[in-house]
């Protein structure tokens, strides 16, 4: 375990709490048990292989990704050039710091692989299931529509659902209910932790009532963002990051443009 603790360690000082980050270890097998071991979403992994999760906080827009955007600007010259030339500013941060991540961890262990929340395989189909991961690893309960069915419940209301759309569960985190994002797992052939005992997720939504509308309202008004408040989160998405994600993708820039008036001074 020591390795793998060297290596954790080597990705919380690139990824860091103060800067949005969170890293939490699992065993691939772990993963592949929940998921089914014949399933097509099943990794091809010695059971015992370490991986790490990683997820964005709050912090991470407000702290990390603010200070990006202010220095990109100053070295392209100005805010339009960056809004121009960047399309899709929070995917662009985070490759840069993975990059980072990348060059460090080659230090402490060479072999390692990246899935992203939108990795997907060419039929189309998600190469991992972050939900599952989080709530494996401990990071967050994934909350499963087919957990809270009962006899004689018509539930979900069948029809509500757009077309070739499936009603899906919802991930809440301890700390930030739903003001939080799975970005990536780490997976690390080489190095096994058979020791290793995951995290038991906690619940924070207890009542099957109370979970079947936070179901509702993610799958039918996710646009409103309403889904994240539940279990009352201590802390939350800024007003500023709220109304970015609401915004459609060629209008995000523009809510960024009052980070950098004034320069270089609000980076800090």
């Amino acid at each position: 375990m020591l390795h793998a603790e060297s290596i954790k360690h080597a990705v919380d000082q690139q990824l860091p709490t103060h800067d949005g980050f969170e890293s939490h270890m699992f065993r691939i097998g772990a993963y592949n048990q929940a998921v089914g071991e014949d399933s097509v979403f099943a990794l091809p992994y010695n059971d015992n292989t370490m991986a790490l999760l990683l997820l964005s906080t709050p912090d991470m827009f407000d702290v990390a990704f603010r200070k990006w955007v202010v220095l990109k600007t100053m070295e392209f010259g100005s805010f339009d050039d960056v809004a121009e030339l960047v399309s899709s500013p929070i995917q662009s941060f985070l490759e840069d710091r993975l990059e980072v991540l990348r060059e460090k961890l080659q230090k402490v262990e060479e072999n390692f692989e990246i899935l992203h929340d939108y990795s997907m395989t060419p039929q189309r189909r998600p190469k991992i299931l972050m939900q599952t991961c989080g709530h494996v690893a401990g990071a967050a309960f994934y909350y499963q529509p087919r957990d809270f069915q009962e006899e004689g419940l018509q539930w979900p209301a069948a029809g509500r659902m757009g077309p070739n759309l499936k009603f899906i569960g919802l991930s809440l985190h301890p700390v930030y209910g739903g003001h939080f994002a799975f970005r990536s797992v780490l997976i690390f052939p080489n190095v096994l932790i058979p020791e290793f005992q995951e995290s038991v997720p906690r619940p924070i939504l207890t009542d099957a009532e109370e979970v079947r509308t936070a179901l509702e309202k993610f799958n039918y008004n996710w646009k409103d963002s309403g889904f994240r408040d539940f279990g009352n989160p201590s802390r939350r998405y800024s007003t500023t990051q709220m109304e970015f994600f609401g915004r459609p993708v060629a209008e995000r820039w523009e809510v960024l443009r009052p980070w950098v008036e004034g320069g270089a001074k609000n980076i800090d």
